[in-house]
């Protein structure tokens, strides 16, 4: 019979880690995606003409503006738009990250053509930067982007993700 030791490195350290006592008094926490986020904001007919209309993003639930939130379909998550009658909104981020505090950053939409949708989006919206952004990871892995700013401040991207080795 093999040790408890040595069935581990024949196995998965993941399949061990689940079969030992610690692991059966906590169970496995399965998170499968990201349902929705929220944004708060003073002027929800604003972001919701920014959001619905601009960018064109569907609504998930019918929309009624006395109602003060919205819930509009990003594909692969909701995001709602609430009401918020307290405070100011955080400082603009740039996109440079040592720059900015810590905190929630900024959301991107994936495209498949950055320079068709930054011509859909020129004199639509404010880009943080003139100019396109490419980042490139050694494992080959890069990025065409282009950030820019919803109407309260809050930083979104555009981009153009890719696999291979950059051009």
């Amino acid at each position: 019979m093999l040790s408890r030791m040595r069935r581990c490195a024949v196995r998965s350290p993941l399949h061990c880690a689940l079969r030992s006592p610690r692991a059966r008094s906590h169970p496995v926490l399965r998170l499968k995606r990201i349902d929705n986020m929220d944004i708060l904001t003073h002027d929800v007919p604003r972001l919701v003409d920014f959001y619905h209309g601009t960018l064109g993003l569907p609504f998930l639930l019918p929309y009624a503006a006395e109602e003060e939130w919205a819930a509009i379909d990003f594909g692969n998550l909701t995001l709602y738009v609430f009401k918020s009658e307290v405070g100011e909104h955080a400082p603009r981020r740039t996109e440079v990250n040592p720059e900015n505090p810590p905190g929630l950053d900024s959301f991107a939409f994936e495209v498949d053509d950055l320079d068709e949708a930054v011509a859909a989006l020129d004199g639509r919206v404010e880009w943080v930067t003139r100019e396109q952004i490419v980042w490139k990871h050694p494992s080959g892995v890069w990025y065409r982007y282009r950030p820019f700013y919803d109407p309260d401040g809050n930083m979104l991207y555009i981009t153009e993700p890719h696999q291979g080795a950059a051009a």
